[in-house]
């Protein structure tokens, strides 16, 4: 019987054949094939386990490869391949004629435990044209949200004959649990977060946040403290539309490897939110360690990535973001191995207007030199301040808006955003890009021609205006996200006037005058 395990690697990972020698000799349980030590410690949770279980561990000499031997291999779910496969190799269960991947930790009693990486397996898997799979009951859900070929539930080794009958005649396993993968993920209910109707008054902020979704620009929000920027960008995942079939796939497969999808969690549906302490590593945020996982920008995949206090972030991590930033994914180079994952993410950076915040503020005196405004904005950096496309200065709202009339729910805005988003869908049906944001350089002049006769006038503007090449494609992309939103075909004047209007903080220095 051949019996398969997985080795994440990155995004993508490996399939492990588990290979077993049963010989006469001393009775030992030796390991090949470059295990980590959860590997190694697996000899003796399997042995209890399969002990436990009512079966008969070989009194011989036991040999379990690992193959291919020059890949390691880490994590505890290799338990249940190895254990399966041993007593497959020792005769104590049928030969299901046919491969079959495995995946699970076992307690002392036999039982199994969830592990991550099941989604990336049963992907792995897939494309080996292994079509049957076992794993723990925790991880039915996410296994079987796939749809390609058949997952079982494996409580306990106790029921191993069962299930390997089942495997054997090809008999599905239905878990009453589940009945699609819409229905195992996240609802588009009621956003953890809040409700966009939360944020009183503050329509230019509102309407920022708008354009930033319909088209998935970045934005960066600046005013002092308790203006609502942290609230408001809470509330930004609200108004986005649900994932695709196959950012959800790909959502779901990173926060599988790395451990935070919850057991009986099939695909998510909604897009993730990530707010990381500006105190955290750069492993931590970028992706990284001993075995490569996936850090904050690749969680934050096909959602939000929320920096609060950005300049507080290191210099080093800030500047790591220009590579997904441009990409949609992160390369991470060891000396051993390198790896990749994806992150299209939308970006949100939150800032004070100086250190101590009092900038701008009427009522406030600000102790910060000019010096000290200049060195606190540098922490950012220009080559990153140049790809955030909207620039929003938030100012604290009045007393009467307060405590006025809640505005729009996340519900209508929403709807506008998906009616924009479908417009772009359809354009960039024949494209490697599918939002505004992501239209390539080459591309703008076709998709978002600014044309007519303020058209001269806007690239004198900005020629005199000195902004940057980028900045300019930005604008462009903004006002077809503007005209997207108001269901026009053509770029028009109003529409490039926003567009400037969203964009033009930070261009000359400006972030301490705030008008």
């Amino acid at each position: 019987m051949v019996v398969y395990a997985y080795a994440p690697s990155g995004f993508e990972g490996n399939l492990v054949h588990v290979e077993v020698d049963i010989r006469r000799g001393l009775p030992a349980f030796d390991l090949t094939g470059l295990p980590d030590g959860a590997i190694k410690e697996a000899r003796d949770r399997v042995r209890a386990a399969v002990r436990n279980s009512g079966f008969e561990f070989p009194v011989d000499r036991v040999l379990v490869n690992l193959a291919p031997a020059g890949m390691k291999k880490c994590g505890a779910s290799f338990d249940l391949p190895i254990a399966l496969a041993i007593l497959a190799a020792s005769g104590q269960l049928p030969e299901p004629g046919r491969p079959v991947l495995a995946l699970g930790e076992l307690l002392l009693s036999g039982e199994t435990l969830p592990v991550c990486g099941v989604l990336s397996a049963m992907a792995a898997a897939m494309e080996r044209d292994i079509g049957d799979a076992i794993v723990a009951p925790g991880n039915f859900r996410e296994a079987s949200s796939l749809h390609a070929g058949r997952v079982h539930s494996l409580a306990s080794l106790r029921t191993a004959l069962e299930t390997f009958a089942r495997v054997r005649d090809g008999i599905d396993q239905p878990d009453p649990g589940i009945v699609s993968a819409e229905q195992a993920g996240d609802g588009a209910g009621a956003d953890p977060n809040g409700d966009f109707s939360d944020i009183r008054g503050q329509g230019p902020l509102r309407r920022a946040l708008e354009v930033a979704a319909a088209g998935g620009h970045h934005v960066l929000l600046f005013g002092p403290p308790g203006s609502g920027k942290t609230m408001a960008a809470s509330r930004f995942g609200s108004i986005l539309p649900d994932l695709d079939r196959e950012r959800s796939f790909e959502t779901t497969k990173i926060h599988s490897l790395a451990g935070t999808l919850p057991p009986s969690r099939g695909l998510i549906v909604r897009p993730p939110f990530r707010a990381p302490h500006h105190g955290a590593s750069a492993e931590g945020i970028v992706g990284g360690g001993r075995f490569v996982r996936p850090g904050e920008i690749s969680l934050a995949h096909g959602g939000v990535l929320f920096l609060d206090e950005a300049p507080e972030f290191r210099i080093d991590i800030l500047q790591s973001l220009r590579e997904p930033i441009e990409s949609g994914r992160i390369s991470i180079a060891r000396a051993e191995t390198s790896a990749w994952f994806p992150a299209r993410f939308q970006l949100i950076l939150a800032a004070n207007p100086c250190p101590c915040g009092n900038l701008g503020r009427p009522s406030a005196v600000c102790l910060c030199s000019v010096d000290d405004v200049k060195r606190y904005w540098k922490r950012l950096g220009g080559p990153l301040l140049d790809r955030i496309d909207i620039r929003v200065p938030v100012r604290n709202a009045g007393s009467s808006e307060l405590l006025g009339p809640p505005g729009e729910s996340s519900g209508e805005i929403r709807k506008r955003v998906r009616k924009a988003r479908e417009l772009q869908e359809i354009r960039y049906r024949k494209e490697s890009f599918a939002l505004n944001a992501h239209v390539p350089p080459g591309f703008i002049e076709r998709y978002c021609p600014i044309e007519g006769e303020f058209r001269c006038e806007f690239l004198a503007s900005a020629e005199k205006s000195g902004i940057s090449s980028r900045a300019i494609h930005s604008i462009a992309r903004l006002a077809r996200t503007i005209a997207d939103l108001s269901d026009d075909k053509q770029i028009g004047r109003r529409h490039v006037e926003e567009a400037f209007s969203l964009r033009k903080y930070g261009e000359e220095n400006v972030f301490w005058r705030i008008p």
